[in-house]
């Protein structure tokens, strides 16, 4: 099957999921899928955007509503962003490239992240949008100010700093007979271990392949010698420090551009975010990724949009499955989501052209929404048009 013939399938995200998950050897499906413990955060925060019901203004004709919006000064054709996922090109050989080709069709934004598998500055000969880097510290502060040096040359638009990391995640509990591991590297004894999980998987075995078998890197983070670090090591350095709001200052020494903090879930936390002088927030618990049992992020954004009272961009992930998901959360104060999960079960589906039907089904969903809701822009929605249950935070 191509990508195209893929990409033709899907008419939702759901539909992405199930041909990704068809498509994958079942590790590195998991590895995507991610979730921690008993994944009780990723399950609510879809369920979250569920809670939450309209209250349409009937009886309007909206002839072309106007779903774009500015964030951090940038115009967008909608409030959707494509969010930062490592190692992207372990899942598709189309990668990051792809997703960067792809955003800048849907004319929207996109983080990329800090374990990307592809270097910057191929990622960016491909993008024709704002490009925003999310920095880890791959080995501390010492090794991630020539990092922030490499993304300017290349010519991102911002750095967005993810706080809510400080130790690494415990998986999502998986029983013992679904539990299948990744391989630890290219080599023929790890060939002899991974050969089961891709006897029907061909499709993605050619096209690992057609490139060459290679260890996955972690491309903007290098060791002394200037070779990028692998997968595994540089996961591990991540965790041996970890960013917090002290280090903001010392960022600013070394980045003048936007800022955007990611991993916001209170309002005090969001008041401490604008004190340090971040440009915008996203309010996310990391897709359910980290701390299991953490409050879903559509839940918080009401108090922390109320905190921050307009005088900084507030974003909104963790959750977001369809268009109308980006209005709900539009209603209640953000400026975007950003699409995680969503997206990337296009990539592996069907590579670039997987991702640009994601893409274009959220636009068609935000469109009709809007004029469904009885609106001519995202600029008229309010807390008014959304039902919020009686145990609801309220702005």
């Amino acid at each position: 099957m191509t990508n195209k013939s893929a990409a033709e399938m899907i008419q939702s995200v759901e539909d992405a999921r199930l041909l990704a998950k068809r498509r994958l050897p079942i590790s590195i499906y998991q590895m995507f899928e991610a979730g921690s413990g008993s994944n009780l955060t990723a399950i609510r925060n879809e369920e979250a955007f569920r809670d939450l019901m309209f209250r349409p203004r009937n009886g309007v004709f909206v002839a072309k509503p106007d779903i774009s919006t500015t964030v951090l000064g940038h115009k967008i054709s909608m409030p959707a962003i494509v969010s930062s996922v490592g190692f992207l090109g372990v899942g598709h050989r189309d990668g990051e490239v792809g997703v960067a080709r792809a955003t800048a069709d849907a004319d929207t934004i996109q983080f990329i992240s800090g374990v990307a598998s592809t270097a910057i500055e191929e990622i960016m000969a491909a993008a024709r949008h704002p490009v925003f880097y999310q920095l880890y510290y791959v080995g501390g502060r010492d090794a991630s100010a020539p990092i922030i040096e490499r993304v300017r040359e290349a010519g991102v638009s911002g750095l967005v700093l993810t706080v809510d990391t400080p130790t690494i995640a415990r998986p999502k509990d998986t029983p013992y007979f679904e539990r299948r591991s990744l391989p630890l590297g290219v080599s023929f004894k790890e060939a002899i271990k991974f050969a089961p999980q891709i006897v029907t998987k061909w499709e993605w075995a050619w096209d690992m392949l057609r490139d060459g078998l290679k260890d996955p890197i972690v491309a903007q983070a290098l060791r002394p010698d200037g070779t990028p670090m692998g997968l595994f090591e540089g996961i591990e350095k991540i965790y041996q420090q970890t960013p917090t709001f002290d280090d903001v200052p010392w960022i600013r020494r070394h980045w003048d551009g936007p800022l955007v903090l990611k991993g916001i879930l209170t309002a005090d936390d969001a008041r401490r975010a604008l004190k340090e002088g971040a440009d915008a927030i996203v309010v996310s618990n990391h897709g359910g990724n980290v701390l299991d049992g953490s409050l879903p992020s559509l839940r918080a954004l009401p108090e922390i949009v109320d905190a921050v009272g307009g005088r900084m961009d507030v974003l909104v992930d963790s959750g977001v499955r369809r268009g109308t998901d980006a209005l709900k959360a539009v209603a209640s104060g953000a400026k975007a989501v950003l699409l995680g999960r969503a997206y990337v079960y296009g990539l592996l589906a069907a590579g670039e052209p997987g991702v640009r039907k994601v893409l274009d089904i959220f636009r068609m969903q935000i469109t009709e929404g809007l004029a469904f809701l009885g609106a001519e822009s995202l600029d008229e929605l309010d807390p008014s048009f959304i039902d919020f249950p009686a145990d609801w935070p309220k702005r």
